[in-house]
């Protein structure tokens, strides 16, 4: 039987992370053998034990391990002087290596070995967190703390990029950091330590999420992918770890929307002009101007002339980076006019926190991502359109019902700013394509072989 000091001894350990807390065993209310009459199976017990566990488990696999990723470091004192020595895993080879710091040079003996403790308790820091010289070489930066690169990116990017870049930017870091962070990276751990295994491993989570679409999916990577190559040019890493991942195949890029009919689109403008005024401003601006809806998002009052019925598109905005001019139909004039234009500095669609329905001129302007949200709240609610029906619906019916209505395509590819015809065809798409006459009449199936000669 255990003596009262063993027992003080057991209770002083600290919690080995078993799952277990205060050493005290779960209860299980499923059945666990323990009561008069049961009889449990190896498999009960097993599931027993999975019930009782955390529901929310962190995966921890991207810690190093001592003894597999590092050794430990340690002084010696030998015939060819005194050195701290340690090992690291060699990226090459896969094995691990040594690496000598001479510290010979360092006088008296008392003074080397002080300096020796403490540069033994900072490497082992280092080492417990990820740090390799041997991965990280080329990288000077590469033992800055994870998410300080991050924020660095994030810092400069502020300056350069748009408003709403940026916004797209700081919902990718946000999204990977916290997964880093439920992860095991603690804020400590270098940016290096940000491996291949890291970012196949982050990329399958993102498999495994409601509403990620495969091109959500491919549009992670490719900012992850830009992220860590602005990272490598600072001499934070020394390569990018989102290197070698394939994106998903065009085939899983098909656009799952359709174009409106005009039934749809008379009960739409009918509805938004007595509903929400500037809404219907910005599905105007995507009818009948082709505007991005992200471009949308960053006019500017001054922007619109209407008295001369054009619309400015500046290349700061523009998907293409290029300036361009877009006409106002005569059509869409009566409702534009209803604009609160008295403002040429502030954007034309403003931030107005708070409501979401709310996209009066304000000084800040609007996320794009609020005219998608009141799209699927409000107006397919409202009207009753099929998933479908979006609202960059627009853009592809305006197209399309433009070229149908006898004006030049080139006119219509003038309008949508394309670089070429082409591109504008492609909206056209198969409802608008046309037998050629010549082609039907070609004569070219043998005498006596004819379907109408069986």
């Amino acid at each position: 039987m255990a003596s009262s000091k063993d027992e003080q001894v057991r209770s002083s350990r600290p919690h080995s992370g078993n799952g277990l807390k205060n050493n005290s065993l779960p209860v299980f209310s499923s059945k666990t053998g323990t009561e008069p009459g049961q009889i449990i199976s190896l498999d009960d017990l097993l599931q027993a034990i999975l019930d009782a566990a955390p529901k929310e488990k962190k995966m921890y696999f991207f810690k190093p391990i001592p003894g597999v990723d590092y050794r430990a470091p340690k002084l010696s004192r030998g015939d060819a002087g005194w050195f701290v020595f340690y090992y690291v895993r060699d990226p090459g080879t896969g094995r691990l290596r040594r690496i000598r710091v001479k510290i010979n040079h360092i006088k008296p003996a008392r003074e080397r070995e002080r300096v020796a403790r403490e540069m033994i308790a900072a490497l082992g820091e280092r080492l417990a967190l990820g740090w390799n010289p041997l991965r990280d070489a080329g990288a000077p930066r590469s033992g800055v703390g994870v998410f300080d690169a991050y924020a660095a990116f994030l810092a400069a990017k502020k300056k350069e990029a748009e408003i709403q870049s940026v916004a797209s930017y700081r919902s990718y870091v946000k999204v990977f950091s916290e997964w880093l962070q439920e992860n095991g990276f603690s804020k400590d751990r270098p940016i290096g330590c940000v491996s291949h295994e890291t970012a196949v491993a982050f990329m399958e989570y993102l498999d495994t999420k409601d509403g990620i679409s495969p091109r959500t999916w491919n549009n992670y990577l490719s900012f992850l992918m830009t992220l860590h190559a602005w990272l490598i040019a600072r001499g934070y890493l020394a390569v990018n770890p989102f290197d070698g991942i394939q994106r998903k195949p065009r085939r899983l890029m098909k656009k799952r929307r359709r174009m409106l009919t005009d039934g749809e689109l008379a009960q739409l403008l009918s509805w938004l002009r007595g509903e929400n005024p500037e809404y219907l401003a910005v599905c105007l601006l995507c009818y009948c101007c082709f505007v991005r809806p992200k471009e949308i998002a960053l006019l500017r009052c001054g922007d619109l002339d209407l008295q001369r019925q054009l619309l400015f598109i500046r290349g700061d905005i523009a998907k293409n980076d290029r300036d361009s001019v877009r006409t106002i139909p005569d059509a869409a004039l009566p409702d534009l006019q209803r604009l609160d234009l008295s403002h040429p500095d502030w954007y034309l669609f403003g931030r107005n926190t708070g409501r979401g329905d709310d996209f009066r001129p304000e000084a800040e302007p609007v996320n794009h991502r609020k005219f998608e949200a009141f799209w699927s709240a409000r107006v397919r609610s409202a009207l009753g359109f099929p998933e479908e029906v979006q609202l960059y619906s627009l853009k592809d019916t305006g197209i399309t019902n433009m070229a149908s209505s006898g004006i030049p395509i080139n006119l219509v590819r003038q309008q949508a700013d394309h670089s070429n015809v082409a591109i504008t065809s492609i909206y056209l798409g198969q409802n608008q394509a046309k037998a050629v006459e010549e082609l039907k009449a070609a004569d070219i199936i043998p005498e006596g072989s004819a379907a109408a000669e069986l």
